[in-house]
């Protein structure tokens, strides 16, 4: 880049092009957004010359990217992005059209918008961000929720300039890809990059080295629960696809994303579940409730259709998905192909994604598409809906009397809550560690396996719960590790060995600081991960994609002694063809045995993907190979800028 972010943005603003077109109320009178303001303040630039001329870029907010196409083999392009961060509301003024009579139905007393309906009528540039219908602030980019769908070919390049408008710091992780190339480009504050100040700028700049369903989302602090995360989808060339004829249709409207909500940044249990930013009020004591948008997804009679769902589960809420009277053929997780496995429903773990064909072979109608939310969501009794649309069907046709928290969908379930492989409930469940990768690869022993455990606990009656990994708080550094690896900064690592070595017995006495793990590089590493507490945890590696190998349950008494009972009697691992994944529940009071290979040397947050989880301390850093084997940052302040104003 031979100038950065901030010089071009001084130097050619005579070529702005800003990309809001008006948007109108009902009477026409032009309603100026939050993100239209914030779009003045920071413009998109129009094209400039060298190297930017040649990236592809969509003109303006409701065109479609050239990016998003059908991918081709070894026919990469360099893919821009423009993303804002910045405050918004949901239902501001732009919202308000939602509400126009011609869109509002009533069914049982309850009312209710016309989805299909509105999407007919409206722009396609509009941002308005409906919810549950209840006004909140939230944090989204580019005044969308949930966040742009990234739709790239896997070879491509992603450039990403992000500007934060906020008064806070953030910092964007690119969720599946593996960075090989470019460590420092993951997004996580202080291991990978400095934070993303307030009126700063940073450009992203990766290959996409991972195909599938991923996602980006902020990695700082609770940030995604407030809506910055979005899709990041990767198709593969039709040679690299092995389900390709399975499916009849893979379309930007069949990515679904699924988030526990909370309201006006209140970092507490879940008050709902949106599905694709919207869905019912489920907050008690609301007055003068606004008419339930649900999200919709067309389908045509006859029709294969490939979905692809994520789930960003910020708190302990686990959630299952089904789809009435419809099979779903799941084919691939976290962006790895699978053998084709039949089920009815599936539960997701924070982070988690899955794709599944669906044979639209039913009647013309509208089916209800149901997520019911676990754990701490049980509490309230959070469940969600969305409409499966068959073409043709009324769209004000529904069944609403079936909706309940009690539903759950009969039939096969894949990754059970508490999964365990050895198949105690094989009648009606599929284990995770049982599906079979779409490519096995040959066993290959490891060269050194760790024992890392998780933890949650009370403290004391009253004064909170203590979040850890091998009994430590995890405290995120100072400085920016792999920026600074060549300055001392291993004198202030910690771990559960390096404690005790001083010392310290870190199940007596609380033990905070930064927990790094050091895995050596080109290596086959394999790790024993424990849940010694009474929920499952979604455990997450950056940087690489692993085989689950090994999953089970050893109850509470035993769980404490998994390493003296796996070096005595060996818990079971599959010897061949363990799906792949980067983001997997550690079950409770069970463990999960993970399995990769680490030939890419830097600094990976290995963490749980419950956000209250992780950010109070149930992380740790796994420093891959020396420091002189990591990547060096071609650009002297890795794609940071000192200011966007």
């Amino acid at each position: 880049m031979k100038f950065n972010l901030v010089q071009t943005l001084v130097f050619t603003l005579c070529l702005i092009s800003v990309q809001i077109y008006g948007i109108q109320d009902a009477s026409g009178k032009r309603i100026v957004s939050k993100y239209e303001r914030i779009m003045q303040m920071y413009p998109q630039l129009s094209s400039g010359t060298g190297e930017s001329s040649q990236w592809r870029a969509a003109e303006k907010d409701n065109q479609r990217h050239p990016c998003r196409r059908d991918c081709a083999d070894k026919q990469p392009m360099t893919c821009y992005y423009y993303m804002v961060v910045h405050y918004d509301d949901t239902m501001a003024e732009t919202c308000k059209r939602y509400l126009q009579s011609k869109f509002r139905f009533k069914l049982s007393g309850k009312e209710f918008i016309d989805g299909i309906a509105l999407a007919a009528q409206l722009a396609a540039n509009d941002d308005c961000k409906y919810a549950d219908g209840l006004e909140s602030e939230v944090m989204v980019v580019n005044g969308q929720l949930p966040g742009m769908n990234i739709e790239v070919c896997y070879g491509d390049t992603v450039v990403a300039d992000v500007i934060n408008s906020m008064h806070e710091t953030t910092t964007i992780h690119w969720h599946g890809m593996h960075q090989r190339l470019t460590p420092f480009m993951d997004g996580v504050p202080h291991v990978t990059q400095y934070p993303i100040e307030a009126g700063q700028a940073f450009r992203y700049r990766f290959e996409v080295d991972h195909g599938g369903t991923n996602w980006w989302h902020s990695h700082t602090e609770h940030q995604r629960a407030f809506g910055l995360a979005g899709p990041l989808v990767v198709r593969m060339p039709p040679k690299l696809n092995p389900h390709a004829h399975l499916y009849d249709f893979d379309m930007s409207e069949h990515v679904i994303m699924i988030q526990d909500w909370v309201h006006n940044f209140v970092e507490s249990v879940a008050e709902n579940i949106l599905i694709n930013g919207r869905g019912r009020n489920l907050k008690k004591g609301v007055k003068a409730a606004k008419p339930t948008l649900y999200a919709h997804f067309p389908v045509v009679r006859g029709g294969r259709y490939r979905f692809r769902v994520i789930f960003n589960g910020v708190s302990n809420c686990p959630i299952s998905f089904s789809i009435d009277k419809h099979d779903l053929v799941v084919i691939a997780s976290d962006g790895n192909d699978i053998e084709p496995v039949e089920v009815q429903r599936i539960m997701f773990h924070g982070a988690e994604r899955f794709d599944f064909v669906l044979h639209a072979n039913q009647e013309v109608g509208n089916y209800w598409i149901r997520v019911k939310g676990y754990s701490f969501c049980a509490k309230n009794q959070l469940h969600q809906e969305a409409v499966l649309h068959y073409r043709d069907a009324d769209t004000r046709a529904l069944d609403t009397h079936t909706l309940s928290y009690a539903y759950d969908a009969p039939g096969k379930t894949l990754n059970e809550l508490g999964d365990d492989a050895s198949g105690a409930r094989a009648g009606n469940s599929i284990s995770l560690a049982n599906l079979n990768a779409q490519r096995p690869e040959p066993e290959v022993a490891p060269s050194v396996t760790f024992y890392t455990s998780m933890n949650a606990f009370e403290v004391r009656q009253g004064e909170g719960f203590r979040f850890q990994m091998d009994d430590i708080s995890f405290s995120m550094p100072k400085m920016s590790l792999l920026q600074t690896r060549n300055l001392g900064v291993g004198q202030f690592f910690c771990n559960r060995s390096q404690q005790a070595d001083l010392g310290f017995n870190c199940r007596q006495r609380h033990c905070q600081c930064s927990n790094v793990i050091q895995v050596p590089a080109n290596k086959q590493v394999e790790f024993v991960i424990s849940s010694l507490s009474q929920t499952p945890h979604p455990i997450h590696l950056h940087g690489y994609t692993f085989r689950v190998v090994g999953m089970g349950v050893l109850g509470e008494q035993k769980i404490g002694q998994i390493e003296q009972i796996d070096k005595k009697t060996p818990l079971p691992r599959r010897a061949k063809g363990a799906p792949l994944k980067d983001s997997v529940q550690v079950p409770a009071f069970g463990y999960t045995i993970l399995r990769f290979y680490s030939n890419s040397p830097g600094y990976w947050m290995f963490h749980c993907h419950i956000s209250p989880h992780s950010e109070n301390g149930m992380a740790a850093v796994v420093r891959v190979g020396e420091d002189v084997e990591m990547k060096m940052c071609p650009v002297s302040n890795c794609g940071l800028c000192s200011s966007v104003a």
